[in-house]
């Protein structure tokens, strides 16, 4: 009997033991899985403002890739309308000459660099000056006078150039010569608003003439016959208050008639908004 009660003295005195190791145990566990659980709560509970300006601030480390071609537009925006036209016009008008422009001054240069690869041929030099005449015909509107003293004086330059100092410094020269020419025609646009006509042109130092709409008293475009599938032209315009300025001539305009009916229209309705003043 007293080895019975032992042993169920001693079985009662483990069980005790266990429960209040469990008892323990559980008690240290609570601490420990609230802690745990107290992180995510708090991060719940951050206010979204704060979330908010998180997000707008990773949003300005993160720098937007640019491409090429957006570059090219914002390049090509600062030759635009919206940088000299006033605010308190619209732009209706918005265009570049034909690039066909660019046809005298590429024979030019190419007659220019045959010349230095055949060693002076005069056959190129005649060519180099027939092209160097039509391009100050038609980009510096000159007369016959001043046309032949320039095609002469540049492929005289040219000659002495290659032969004096270094051909592959005068082919610079017939390339940086074209180079500014594409330039010259990138930065030359016509622009009209509803209340002004605007020429933008100029590669270093950039120029933007203007007239009112209501100070047109000429308006003329010449097309060729062909005008069906070529609708490139020359528009022409006059004033009484200029007289052989920037604005008088815009040489192949694409779609000049229809360009030119939309000045009418719109000098139409100019007048109708402030009617000339009769004294």
């Amino acid at each position: 009997m007293n080895a019975q009660d032992e042993t169920r003295d001693q079985a009662q005195d483990e069980t005790r033991d266990q429960a209040q190791d469990e008892t323990r145990d559980q008690a240290q566990d609570e601490p420990r899985d609230q802690a745990q659980d107290e992180p995510p709560d708090q991060a719940q509970d951050e206010p979204p403002d704060q979330a908010q300006d998180e997000a707008q601030d990773t949003a300005k480390l993160r720098r937007p890739r640019v491409s090429l071609r957006e570059r090219a537009g914002h390049w090509d925006a600062q030759y635009r309308s919206n940088h000299f036209v006033s605010s308190a016009e619209q732009v209706m008008i918005d265009v570049r000459r034909h690039p066909l422009l660019l046809l005298v001054p590429g024979l030019r240069t190419l007659a220019g660099l045959f010349v230095l690869a055949t060693g002076l041929s005069l056959l190129w030099l005649l060519a180099f000056m027939a092209f160097t005449a039509v391009w100050a015909q038609l980009r510096l509107q000159a007369d016959v006078r001043r046309t032949a003293i320039v095609a002469g004086s540049t492929t005289l330059a040219l000659a002495v150039l290659a032969a004096v100092a270094n051909p592959l410094l005068a082919a610079v020269f017939v390339l940086v010569w074209f180079g500014e020419d594409l330039a010259d025609w990138y930065s030359d646009r016509l622009v009209v608003s509803d209340k002004r006509i605007y020429r933008r042109h100029g590669v270093l130092i950039r120029h933007s003439p203007s007239i009112a709409l209501t100070a047109i008293a000429y308006l003329d475009t010449a097309v060729l016959p062909v005008g069906h599938w070529w609708t490139a032209g020359t528009l022409r315009l006059d004033s009484v208050a200029q007289r052989d300025a920037p604005l008088s001539r815009f040489d192949l305009i694409p779609g000049v008639v229809a360009v030119s009916h939309k000045i009418l229209g719109l000098r139409t309705e100019a007048i109708r908004r402030h009617p000339p003043q009769m004294y």
